[in-house]
């Protein structure tokens, strides 16, 4: 049968993830999210590898998210009857369990690989399952079958009619792993699934409630708390390496580290939906890579621990997905000094301050803040490379001027907030200074609008962010030009914008799902909320249908392109749907009459 990317699911247990498609799981980095894929099918369908449980004769299968959370339910339905498996990753163990009932016989297939394909393992099979080891260190996987099966063809199982589970364990060292001495401690997986469910439950507990787009605003948080390594809190920008976001045109990256910018996206989405616990952890994760003495985000990345990541390089020995090479490990942007990085930050925190009213967290990391008010005060005249990462020459862009804008001006406030009016001021007077140089500077006197660097006549959607922070309002006559020349020039063929229309690297092909969330809160602000309303529509019709989003959406297939899940796409449709709902609160008496 043909299957679509848009039926992938996505499994995580906030270590590591995996994703799976038609019964197959064809990624699993462990022993965490950044580390080696076991399963690389999704980059190489030979070499790659893959855990594949399916009916032995031909089927339909129906795939759901059990409730809001991460566990997946599977309904294979043959001719002789039903197979029905719960997919999941149990919390605190690099492992997969798939609990089965089923009234026909089954094939278990499993074929891992070390160090992303390049590495075949030895197979032992012993009482009750597999293992599979890596000939050049301890490490291995180890699975066990609960029920009754034939082994063939090395790796392959048979499995009787009944019910049991397949429960996979990776291991650094096999000697503590499933089938050592030490086997009993690990978890019962009908237990984990029990227990799984109620972690799952808890964590969206709390959240602000929504009645319009629910399924996909719910699906949105859970994708935020699986993409957060919770033994740190840092917040990857996506679970996968080298998905193509233009297939076969080499632009495909590693995701797997955590972005300053996309984890203050996402602190900030769950600061708006109520889930300040899971922010404030996101935040001292940030908090603890700052230097006090100087820039205050050495990196726009860092290792999910906060150690820098490896450095990139490509794998050639894979093929790619969809046969898009190179396929890169680690991210050469690590290398880059991003001026963005500091306002997003302090905007994130501004945001949990003003959602929890916890003054005693703002005044116990005061040094951070001056740390970076001290940054941003010496360093904004200075020019950048934008929010893009285009590897090319630095301008004075508009967005990093107005994201230097944001820490001074967020600053001043939480400084008032705690009684601190001497630095308020002096913050304040930097964020005067430097908004009168970007109306100075950042507007084409020719056709009055926005641009995206100083001396430019172009746009690009980050200009869309002026109002959101407040910095001109929504109704400003210049930012109504730019949304109108946005509109026109960025607009793709299926309604969506572009990013921009060329970079270092080609021509933008297709929708990019974060800017899209911003034109939707543009609109809200605007009192047009048909627009607002129809921009959310189309970004769920780009899901997948499990409401999952990549970074993009190709405009022809409606096929997720990028990396999958993407954080700063969910993050950003929480927002865009909270103030679709909220759109009460804005004040749109002037701006009705641009509609």
């Amino acid at each position: 049968m043909v299957v679509s990317d848009r039926k992938r699911v996505f499994l995580s247990n906030s270590i590591t993830s995996a994703l799976e498609l038609d019964g197959v799981i064809d990624w699993f980095p462990c022993p965490r999210f950044d580390s080696q894929s076991l399963f690389s099918g999704i980059l190489d369908d030979v070499k790659g590898g893959y855990f594949s449980l399916k009916p032995a004769s031909e089927y339909n299968l129906v795939s759901t998210y059990v409730q809001d959370s991460l566990i997946i339910k599977n309904s294979f339905t043959a001719e002789a009857g039903t197979l029905e498996t719960y997919d999941f990753l149990p919390m605190g163990l690099s492992a997969i369990m798939r609990i089965y009932n089923s009234e026909i016989p089954f094939i278990v297939d499993i074929k891992p690989t070390f160090d992303y394909g390049m590495i075949n393992p030895g197979v032992e099979e012993v009482e009750k399952g597999l293992i599979f080891r890596n000939p050049q260190s301890k490490e291995g996987i180890e699975v066990l079958i609960e029920g009754k099966y034939k082994i063939v063809e090395d790796s392959k199982a048979i499995v009787e009619p009944g019910k049991g589970y397949i429960s996979l364990l990776y291991s650094k060292d096999l000697r503590y792993g499933l089938f050592s001495n030490k086997g009993f401690v690990y978890a019962d997986p009908y237990e984990s699934l029990e227990a799984t469910k109620k972690y799952w439950q808890t964590q969206l507990s709390k959240a602000v409630e929504v009645n319009e787009f629910r399924r996909h605003y719910y699906r949105s948080l859970a994708v935020i708390i699986g993409l957060t390594y919770n033994p740190s809190g840092g917040a990857i920008a996506a679970p996968t390496t080298s998905l193509p976001e233009i297939v076969g045109k080499g632009r495909n990256w590693d995701y797997r580290y955590v972005w300053v910018r996309d984890a203050a996206y996402a602190s900030e989405a769950l600061s708006n939906s109520g889930l300040l616990y899971k922010s404030k952890r996101m935040l001292s994760f940030l908090i603890s890579l700052i230097d006090p003495a100087s820039k205050s985000f050495d990196h726009p990345l860092y290792s999910i621990d906060g150690t820098p990541p490896r450095a990139e390089e490509t794998l050639p020995w894979l093929k790619g997905n969809h046969g898009s090479k190179p396929v890169r490990v680690g991210n050469e942007a690590y290398m880059q000094i991003q001026m963005d990085s500091e306002g997003d930050f302090i905007n994130a925190l501004y945001s949990y301050l003003k959602h929890s009213g916890d003054t005693e967290f703002v005044k116990e990391n005061w040094w951070a803040i001056e740390a970076i008010t001290k940054w941003v005060s010496r360093s904004w005249e200075e020019p950048s490379l934008s929010l893009w990462e285009e590897r090319s020459e630095k301008h004075f862009v508009m967005h990093t001027k107005l994201m230097d804008w944001v820490a001074m001006d967020r600053s001043a406030r939480m400084a008032a907030e705690i009684g601190e009016a001497g630095q308020s001021r002096e913050w304040s007077s930097i964020a005067g200074a430097i908004k009168k140089e970007m109306l100075e500077k950042g507007i084409s006197k020719e056709r009055k609008i926005f641009t995206h660097y100083y001396g430019g006549n172009t746009v690009d959607s980050s200009l869309l962010t002026l109002p959101l922070y407040g910095f001109v309002e929504s109704d400003n006559e210049i930012f109504l030009n730019t949304l109108g020349v946005i509109e026109k020039e960025l607009v793709s063929s299926s309604g969506l914008l572009l990013r921009y229309k060329i970079d270092f690297a080609g021509e933008a092909a297709h929708p990019f799902i974060l800017i899209n969330t911003w034109l939707s809160r543009v609109y809200t602000r605007l009192g047009q909320l048909e627009k607002a309303k129809g921009i959310i529509d189309r970004i769920i019709e780009g899901s997948t249908d499990h409401g999952l989003l990549a970074e993009h959406i190709d405009q022809s297939s409606k096929e997720p392109r990028g990396n999958f899940p993407q954080m700063f796409a969910h993050a950003g449709l929480v927002d865009a749907i909270l103030e679709y709902v909220n759109a009460d609160k804005y004040d749109v008496t002037k701006a009705k009459s641009h509609q």
